[in-house]
């Protein structure tokens, strides 16, 4: 081994504690020392660390641990006798001894300066990452409900989460050039529950919602008539002849939610159909305001609150439409005030004050100046019936619902002494309508009269069998016209019985039904057979196909294609769809 070289590395313990820059003084000090060359550097006792072996190191050694590294060397350079050399070495080992003391008074302090620093930039970090984490897991878990885990209340709160993408563009301005836009907060989505809904992610804040709902009926209608002519109770004859036709019955589409407030809620419903103008109509639009938990009161055009089926609405009928003699005694719809509400476990109620009978389409100009009033209820002793008259969900307890409904309805002519358009729906129990010339007595014309309807209905349903019945009870009292009238007032009564069995659970359902209206100038039966078929197992796809058989229709109705006079078979085949 040459004389300026070292025999052995020595490596001690402590040698990686030394600074980037401490280490780099002392090599230069060895080198400079003992004439070692570049390619000698390995040999050296201290090796070059990078910064991260700086970082994992235990803490900084002794400078007398280095003053023992700095002796061996001196021991190593002993062989050399030349005393300028030794004195050069111990000139070395002095030299080499004051740095590094230097060196751990000045850079112990940097380091540790240095490794708080580091340990804040750590901290940091590992905060940002956790962070991160959770919107990772956030991001990546399912949607709907959950409780909320922040709350600090005694009662957790529950957090929606559900799926949103937006996108947000940019208006360009008169140069060409993107105008960036202003942050905006998305505080409606678009849904389906039940119905199309928009709907607000924070409803305190934003208190309004909206939800579409439609339904359409698509119907083939045939008649086959037994007569050729119908002759009135005035002596008018009107031929009769066989229909065959398609038609667009009901075409509905509804809005509904609440606005402003959640008590104040509102209803519309558009109407469109074939057998009519074809032309859209608003058949409901109200504004309800609730003022309780079993209380509600509404504002607007709707139903008049009488007769159990037809206010249970036509999506729900047993057959492609409602019984003969139900279509002839029920009230339409009118506007007014309307009171809705609940008693007991499972009663409810509905009181009303309208501007008739039978005003759906009329204006003002065209009805007189006196106010209906009407009321009904209805109760479930076994528990909640349902909405469906038929046993859909295949109840195994007996569910069954018992009600009742009355109206009185005063009606006045004009002063010309012409009855207003409002009381042309009125007919006599065979057909003839009341307000038409010698309805009752030849040459008068009826003009005034009051309507006095009460109605009882049933309900049952069980294990798929289904029963439905309702009677009817009108009087119309105080009839006055233009002349002598042979009576002043006319009863007329009527009922339906209508049943069925679902064969196949949820898919197939056969129905029979008997209706009939009698009164003091003639009755009329109707007899039905009919069949449901759900396609899809779900009652919002229907297919019904019934054949109804009439000896003397008294009803004039284009919706359920039942006209006055009808004698002979009626065949009706419906598809039914909503959503």
């Amino acid at each position: 081994m040459p004389e300026h070289q070292i025999g052995s590395p020595v490596r001690p313990r402590c040698e990686r504690r030394f600074t980037q820059v401490g280490v780099t003084a002392y090599t230069a000090t060895l080198r400079a020392t003992f004439a070692v060359d570049a390619t000698d550097e390995a040999n050296l006792p201290i090796k070059r660390v990078e910064p991260s072996s700086f970082i994992r190191c235990p803490p900084v050694c002794s400078p007398w641990r280095r003053a023992k590294v700095i002796s061996k060397l001196f021991r190593s350079r002993r062989a050399s006798s030349h005393p300028a050399s030794r004195t050069m070495l111990l000139c070395a080992a002095v030299i080499a001894l004051a740095w590094n003391l230097t060196s751990t008074l000045v850079f112990g302090q940097d380091t540790a300066n240095v490794l708080l620093d580091l340990q804040s930039q750590l901290d940091a970090q590992r905060a940002e990452i956790e962070e991160l984490q959770k919107r990772v897991e956030l991001a990546e878990s399912p949607l709907g409900l959950f409780a909320d885990a922040e709350s600090d209340g005694c009662t957790p709160g529950m957090i929606e989460r559900v799926a949103l993408v937006a996108e947000q563009q940019s208006e360009e301005s008169c140069d060409g050039s993107l105008e960036a836009t202003a942050f905006r907060t998305l505080d409606y989505y678009v849904d389906y529950d039940r119905g199309f809904v928009v709907r607000p992610f924070d409803h305190k804040k934003h208190s309004f919602d909206l939800r579409f709902n439609g339904w359409t009926q698509f119907r083939h209608h045939g008649f086959v008539t037994q007569s050729d002519s119908w002759t009135d109770n005035a002596g008018i004859n009107r031929i009769k002849s066989d229909r065959n036709a398609f038609d667009i019955e009901r075409a509905r589409l509804t809005m509904r939610g609440h606005v402003i407030d959640p008590r104040l809620s509102y209803f519309v419903q558009i109407d469109g159909d074939t057998d009519g103008s074809h032309m859209l109509d608003f058949f409901d639009y109200f504004w309800a305001w609730k003022a309780s938990d079993t209380f509600q009161i509404q504002m607007g055009k709707r139903k008049v609150s009488a007769s159990r089926q037809w206010l249970l609405g036509a999506r729900r009928t047993r057959f492609a439409d409602r019984p003969m003699a139900n279509d002839f005694f029920r009230p339409d719809r009118t506007v007014g005030l309307f009171g809705i509400g609940k008693f007991a476990e499972h009663g409810h109620y509905q009181v009303m004050a309208g501007n008739g009978y039978r005003t759906a389409s009329l204006p003002n100009s065209a009805t007189d100046n006196r106010i209906t009033f009407a009321a009904t209820s209805y109760i479930d002793p076994a528990g909640d019936f349902g909405s469906q008259i038929v046993d859909y969900e295949k109840t195994h307890t007996a569910l069954w619902r018992i009600g009742h409904s009355m109206v009185y309805s005063p009606q006045v002519g004009q002063q010309s002494g012409d009855p207003y358009d409002e009381t042309n729906f009125v007919r006599l129990s065979d057909g003839t309508r009341l307000t038409q010339v010698g309805a009752i007595s030849p040459g008068v014309t009826i003009s005034d009269f009051d309507i006095w309807f009460y109605g009882a209905d049933f309900a049952w349903k069980r294990r798929g069998w289904s029963l439905t019945s309702e009677m009817f009870l009108r009087w119309i009292t105080d009839i006055r016209g233009d002349g002598a009238l042979a009576k002043n007032q006319v009863f007329q009564h009527g009922c339906y019985v209508e049943g069925g069995k679902f064969l196949i659970d949820k898919k197939l359902d056969v129905n029979l039904r008997f209706s009939r209206v009698d009164g003091d100038y003639g009755a009329a039966n109707e007899y039905a057979v009919g069949m449901n078929w759900y396609p899809l197992s779900k009652p919002s796809l229907k297919v019904t196909f019934d054949m109804t058989q009439l000896d003397g229709s008294p009803l004039q109705n284009t919706t359920s294609d039942i006209l006055v006079g009808d004698e002979g078979t009626l065949f009706r085949t419906q598809f039914q769809a909503e959503f």
